[in-house]
């Protein structure tokens, strides 16, 4: 099983890393092969608006959004994670949903991504008002929801300064680190399926 973890921050190791990377330790314990992409450290273009991948399903430009796309369509899993720039995903990972028209299914009512994959959603933020999360978690849902990804777990964490503050959020990093378990309930098999 593989999943992708897009880490929509312009840091390669900051507060949401910090906590992406502890899903990640409980993907490795489940056998859960994983591709981890900070948004920060690639060279994804702005969307161009030219609509010429409405009709090829492929975007004009040639950038780091090519890999990011085949990691998708490659992968059973889909985690996206994003801190709070002024109630609101960052530019970043803005910029990486507006590239994923390609596989869009709006204008189409269909997309070519593959059936099956779930989706994890992520918002992390300073303060402690749990609305400009939720928008976060909303604004990821529904990329899910046009690409054919069903999402199934949210995490919100506010009051994150810096990575030292996780110390008081333990039960989060307990969190983190069992999102592989509940993925496996997504992604495995019915006992009766194992049968056929």
């Amino acid at each position: 099983m593989k999943a992708v973890c897009i880490i929509g921050s312009p840091k390669e190791k900051g507060n949401t890393a910090f906590i992406v990377d502890e899903v990640i330790k409980g993907f490795h314990k489940n056998s859960i092969e994983t591709k981890r992409y900070v948004l920060g450290n690639m060279n994804v273009n702005y969307c161009k608006g030219c609509e010429y991948c409405e009709k090829t399903r492929k975007c004009i430009q040639r950038d780091d959004m090519d890999e990011l796309i085949e990691s998708i369509m490659n992968s059973e899993i889909i985690l996206i994670a994003s801190p709070s720039y002024w109630g609101d995903v960052s530019g970043q990972l803005k910029v990486f949903i507006d590239r994923c028209l390609p596989l869009c299914n709006a204008s189409t009512v269909s997309t070519p991504v593959p059936s099956g994959k779930i989706g994890i959603s992520m918002a992390i933020r300073r303060g402690s008002k749990k609305t400009e999360n939720e928008h976060i978690i909303d604004t990821i849902n529904h990329l899910y929801s046009h690409l054919n990804i069903k999402p199934v777990y949210n995490m919100m964490i506010e009051k994150i300064g810096c990575i030292d503050d996780y110390k008081n959020h333990s039960d989060k990093i307990d969190e983190a680190n069992k999102i592989g378990d509940i993925c496996l309930l997504y992604t495995s098999p019915s006992p009766r399926d194992r049968t056929r």
